[in-house]
């Protein structure tokens, strides 16, 4: 009898970005929604629910082999959020242009072609949601990118001033591959995509002031000013670390240095931590801070799984 080799093993990861992470009855809601999508015999693991109230923002990641699954999971989360959830009353220090903020597909086990499918076929399901989308990565015809795209809409300048900035989009012409063309204020557009695994890293700053007659307001905008110095140094667009991208953010009182890690071969979070600590120290503190102030380096964290705990989740369904 011939040898048949066994068939190529898959796993797809959907990370759904939703502009919620407060109002814990719509959470649940959505969650719930999620959770059943990835109930018992569905053959799609909801491995990682991220709640940030600071952000406001909440991350849903599921998985599974097949990508008409995954896909299905995914839209059931984005109906609900676009039901649930208006942008005309949303406010965050993260920067965010829609409900359905941006997902981010992966293959981590098999061909990369699957994940680009996967995030077409959820950017045609948004479409027909009414929501405007673009495409990045492996799934954009021109293979833009996601830092791209949000310099281009106004997502980073936005941020500075705790802006929903979908309307940006607009004002410059942005062309959209799915969904109508005109981006409505209750919904905003989304961000949808194909890449390697990418590894969520946060670094906190805390700051200390010798002249506590400083306004709160005043203090953030000293520490914003340094925090944005360090992000920059740390970042591989600013001459810091390969395949790293990050950005400064208000975050509970502090800083963060949050952390896109695109080939944590090249870059690690362990190289992550130390580039930030090396850059605060590098870092003018007295002339953008002022005299007698500190910044001091807090360990960070992963926002995420890691694709070998996606996987065993995979595992865990194909046992059942």
């Amino acid at each position: 009898m011939p040898f048949t080799s066994p068939p190529l093993q898959r796993a797809f990861a959907a990370v759904v970005y939703v502009s919620e992470g407060r109002r814990t009855a719509v959470l649940d809601v959505i969650e719930r929604v999620a959770r059943e999508a990835t109930a018992p015999r569905r053959p799609v693991a909801l491995v990682n629910v991220f709640r940030d109230a600071e952000y406001n923002r909440t991350g849903f990641t599921l998985a599974g082999r097949d990508v008409d699954d995954v896909r299905r999971a995914a839209l059931d989360v984005a109906q609900v959020s676009l039901r649930e959830v208006d942008m005309r009353a949303h406010d965050a220090t993260h920067p965010r242009v829609g409900v359905v903020d941006h997902v981010s597909c992966h293959a981590l086990a098999g061909e990369r072609a699957g994940a680009a499918k996967l995030a077409k076929s959820i950017g045609e399901g948004l479409g027909t949601l009414g929501v405007p989308v673009k495409l990045y990565g492996d799934a954009a015809s021109d293979g833009i990118g996601l830092d791209e795209i949000r310099r281009r809409s106004g997502y980073f300048s936005g941020a500075a001033g705790g802006r929903w900035t979908g309307e940006f989009a607009v004002e410059r012409g942005f062309a959209f591959d799915y969904g109508p063309s005109d981006v409505s204020e209750r919904e905003g557009f989304g961000m949808v995509g194909a890449v390697p695994w990418v590894c969520n890293y946060n670094v906190p700053l805390a700051f200390t002031f010798a002249d506590e007659g400083l306004d709160a307001e005043t203090r953030m905008t000293r520490a914003m000013a340094f925090g944005r110095a360090v992000a920059k140094r740390v970042s591989a667009r600013g001459g810091g670390l390969p395949s790293v991208q990050s950005m400064a953010l208000p975050h509970g009182g502090k800083v963060e240095v949050a952390c896109n890690l695109l080939d944590v071969d090249a870059s690690s979070t362990v190289d992550v931590q130390r580039a930030t600590a090396a850059a605060v120290a590098e870092t003018d503190a007295l002339k953008i801070l002022r005299a007698g102030a500190l910044a001091m380096v807090e360990d960070g964290y992963v926002t995420n799984q890691t694709p070998e705990s996606i996987i065993r989740a995979i595992d865990a369904i194909d046992a059942r």
